[in-house]
């Protein structure tokens, strides 16, 4: 039986401003079994958001989520991955209008997270999937509905790169950060960026 040693990396970024404070935590796995030369082509599909159930405790903390978080972290995924110059990337629109020229459906192709058939359809060596946590603002609501400072947005999802023919997790990292000052959009840009640079540096040692 094959033991895959996946190599992790904590990385702990703290930035302090006289405004605003960010404080973003990203972990880091690779998975150092891997043939990493093998993968030349990827496709970045739509991130799996949350369902947002309500409850019933007035004063629990609340955290909305943007309905178009898996396109927006899905797409500046892809763009990351573009600019390492490692892979050739399919980004989620690129995904989309392929599968729906074929008349296939991308849930029907990912059943049982078997990602093989969906990569024989787009000709890719490996799936990149995203799972959401929080993508928005998050506070504490009371019985009147009015928010109770301090209100924070919040960003926290994990992404993994898994090869097609054998479901193996290639890399993954997850990805954790707030500001009291950045929008959704800005603070994953930037989370992104960071733990993208990181990633590409520790792949290519």
């Amino acid at each position: 039986m094959k033991v895959i040693i996946m190599k992790k990396y904590a990385l702990l970024f703290l930035l302090l401003s006289s405004c605003a404070t960010v404080g973003t935590v990203s972990k880091i796995d690779i998975n150092e079994n891997f043939p990493h030369d093998e993968i030349q082509k990827v496709a970045v599909i739509m991130f799996e958001a949350p369902v947002d159930k309500k409850k019933g405790n007035i004063l629990a903390p609340k955290a909305s989520i943007d309905p178009n978080a898996g396109a927006i972290l899905s797409s500046m995924t892809a763009r990351e991955l573009t600019k390492w110059g490692k892979y050739v990337v399919i980004n989620r629109k690129a995904v989309e209008e392929e599968l729906k020229f074929k008349k296939l459906k991308e849930e029907d192709l990912l059943q049982a997270q078997n990602y093989l058939n969906l990569g024989k359809q787009l000709g890719v060596d490996a799936i990149v999937v995203g799972k959401i946590e929080r993508f928005g603002i998050s506070y504490r609501a009371m019985s009147s509905g009015l928010f109770v400072s301090p209100i924070t947005t919040k960003v926290s999802f994990t992404v993994r790169c898994v090869d097609v023919i054998s479901n193996e997790t290639i890399w993954s990292a997850k990805i954790k950060g707030n500001s009291v000052m950045d929008n959704e959009r800005a603070l994953a840009s930037k989370l992104i960026s960071e733990t993208f640079e990181k990633l590409n540096t520790k792949l290519n040692e």
